[in-house]
């Protein structure tokens, strides 16, 4: 077996593991995101570094609900950080309330906060301000790597402590999941993630129309008529999103 073929069987076995140890939280965190639809309220997601594009993974995009805010923060995403030093202002408190104040957050919305590592104090700090603001949090992380490496915020707490519903995506410390000489390399944390973010959307359509609630879902602006269909969608959420 190469290590491509490695790398691929560790990602199905990690997805298994996932949907069957994980389960309970999937599905709690599903009829969370189904309750704040049901009220006409937002998801939002949030997270730092290369979890930024997990923040995008459910934003606008073919098959996804229409009611998605991604918290897109420049000072903290990789390809924006203009000083190197600033490569450390997602272990910084206080940076996740000044940017929340620019967001029209209303209680009983749903977030999902991804940290893989699970200690980075602007994730914490979401999961937190969450509380004081009625929003559901929905942590992503592994809890494995967080138990190993510990608590940074000054709570003493971690991502999968401090937010509302956990889901732990199992993944190895240190993210990079094959072994070479000397070093490991197939980070597996955005698969992961995304898969969870996906899951949970399924699961929360799926109870919306169980209730006979309609879901906003976007279709595919490149298959026939995507574009009328989004339209009313995108006219709606744009008032509310500036970037939709």
């Amino acid at each position: 077996m190469n290590k491509a073929q490695e790398f691929m069987n560790y990602a199905i076995n990690e997805l298994r593991t996932i949907m069957e140890v994980e389960a309970e939280n999937i599905e709690k965190a599903a009829v969370a995101v189904k309750d704040t639809m049901a009220r006409g309220g937002m998801l939002y997601t949030f997270g730092t570094g290369h979890s930024t594009m997990l923040c995008m993974e459910t934003f606008r995009r073919a098959g996804g609900l229409a009611a998605c805010y991604p918290i897109l923060e420049d000072r903290l995403m990789p390809h924006l950080i203009k000083k190197p030093e600033d490569v450390m202002l997602e272990r910084k408190e206080g940076i996740t309330a000044e940017v929340f104040q620019r967001y029209p957050f209303k209680k009983g919305d749903t977030m999902l906060v991804y940290c893989y590592g699970g200690k980075n104090a602007t994730s914490v700090d979401a999961c937190l301000l969450c509380k004081e603001l009625g929003i559901t949090s929905i942590g992503i992380s592994s809890v494995e790597h967080a138990n190993a490496v510990g608590a940074h915020h000054s709570s003493g707490l971690l991502v999968h402590q401090a937010c509302d519903i956990s889901i732990d995506n199992h993944g190895p410390v240190g993210d990079a999941a094959i072994e070479f000489d000397g070093f490991t390399a197939g980070p597996i944390s955005t698969l992961a993630g995304a898969a969870i973010a996906q899951a949970i959307t399924c699961r929360a359509i799926e109870l919306m129309l169980e209730e006979n609630i309609k879901p906003e879902v976007f279709l595919s602006s490149n298959v026939p008529a995507g574009d009328e269909f989004n339209k009313p969608m995108m006219e709606k959420y744009r008032k509310i999103i500036p970037f939709m």
